[in-house]
Order: structure tokens, then sequence, then C-alpha cells
């Protein structure tokens, strides 16, 4: 999908879009027949048990080949390519299912907050597979924060948060069944707990780097991370120069 002029000068200017349904029917329906099968209580969970736990799974495309052909879906890494430029690698992917009762927020904090050694900015593509609002674990997003660059995270069980944000600014970032938001890794957002007893939120977040992203403590290249597009070109099959450990 090609963005245009005004949509990516918003996107500069505010760190995300909502631009809507990009995948056909069918596609919907294979990734959220693969994903109901791997993102699961029985596989993972993450959250308390007090405030209610939910789903979650890393690297799905490691697990599902039906997914893996997604990583470089040509109107997927076109929005990627327009944003982070001619050579982009895939980042990462995780699917986490707001369930009905799973009360457990996730806090505010940056994507790029969960990387040791530092990593420059990428994006975060975010397939809603469900409706998705404030009611049933949906997202919240301070506009424009990622100007203002990387910001110091402490650890609270397994998230990675920034303290003491000022929220007064949030917003919500509702989706619908379908929809893809894109946002910068460096914007402040955090979800909320579902409350709801009958409505899922599931989601599905890929992410891209640019393809000279590097360690920025060590300096070591991220070369495990598979191309998706070399000097403007989309690769029909992802490689990288190392493999990637799925620990």
């Amino acid at each position: 999908m090609r963005l245009t002029d005004s949509q990516l000068a918003a996107f500069r200017e505010q760190g995300y879009l909502n631009i809507g349904r990009i995948l056909g029917d069918d596609e919907l329906e294979t990734i959220g027949s693969e994903y109901d099968r791997l993102v699961t209580f029985e596989a993972q969970t993450l959250g308390n048990e007090d405030d209610g736990v939910f789903p979650y799974r890393a690297m799905l495309n490691f697990r599902s080949p039906p997914l893996r052909a997604f990583i470089n879906h040509p109107e997927i890494v076109e929005l990627a390519a327009q944003i982070l430029g001619p050579d982009v690698r895939f980042w990462w992917d995780q699917g986490i299912n707001k369930a009905p009762g799973s009360g457990s927020e996730i806090p505010w904090h940056q994507d790029n907050g969960y990387h040791e050694g530092g990593c420059p900015e990428y994006l975060t593509t975010w397939l809603a597979l469900d409706d998705s609002d404030l009611e049933n674990g949906g997202l919240e997003i301070l506009p424009g924060s990622h100007r203002e660059g990387p910001r110091s995270h402490a650890l609270q069980t397994v998230h990675y948060y920034v303290p003491d944000v000022d929220g007064s600014g949030a917003i919500e970032l509702p989706a619908r069944a379908g929809d893809h938001l894109i946002f910068s890794s460096l914007l402040l957002h955090r979800t909320v707990g579902n409350h709801t007893t009958d409505r899922q939120r599931r989601a599905w977040v890929m992410q891209f780097a640019r393809g000279d992203a590097y360690n920025l403590a060590t300096g070591e290249p991220y070369d495990d991370r598979p191309w998706v597009v070399r000097d403007g070109r989309r690769l029909e099959k992802p490689w990288a120069e190392r493999r990637f450990a799925l620990s």
C-alpha cells in the first residue's frame, strides 16, 4: 500500500496512522485460524492472576508456514519501505490476545524499550483481528511522543515500562477488525485490560527495521533479521546472514 504525502507527513508528526484494511478476507481468515492455533492460554500467558492473564506468543512466523508468508507481504513491506527506506529487515512478530476477563494492563512503554543494547527507531505494524477499543483491552497512545527520542525504561515483572508518564494528552487508538495500525517504535503507548465478558481483542504485531540497523551499545549489525526489501525491491524469499536464535 502506498501512503499519500499527507499520510506520511501525519506519521512523521504524530507517530502513528490507522491505514484501514489492506489484507483480503481469505488472508485474514488464514491469519486468524493460525493465530488461534498458536496464541492460547495453554501455550503462554502474560499479566498477573489477580487482574487476569492473557495469551501471548512470540515469533509466530517461526511456528507457522502460512504466517511466515506474511513477513514479506507486498502491501506490508511497501509500507515499511516508504517509511524506513529502500533496505528493510523484518524485525519481530508477536500475538497478543486480551481475552475476555484479561484485566492485566501493559503499561506505558516504547517498543524500543524491550531491546538490550539499543536499537534505532523501527516500524511497528499492528493488525487488529477483532474490533479494538478501551473496553476490550485496546491501545492508548501519546501522539507525537516519538519525537522526544528513547526514554529510560524500568522492568516490572516481564514488562518494560516508562515510569511517571504524564498521560494527560493520551488518546484512544481504536481499530476495526482487519485494520492495520502503524506506529513508530518510539511512540509511547499502552494497552488497558479487557474487562468485557464476551469480546476478544486479538492483535498480531509485526515489526520492521532499516537494513543498516545495529546494536547501539556493541555496534554489531542485526544481521540475524531477514531482509525483506533490498534496493527498493521486495524479496520473494527473505534471508539473513545469521540464523535468529528463538529462545
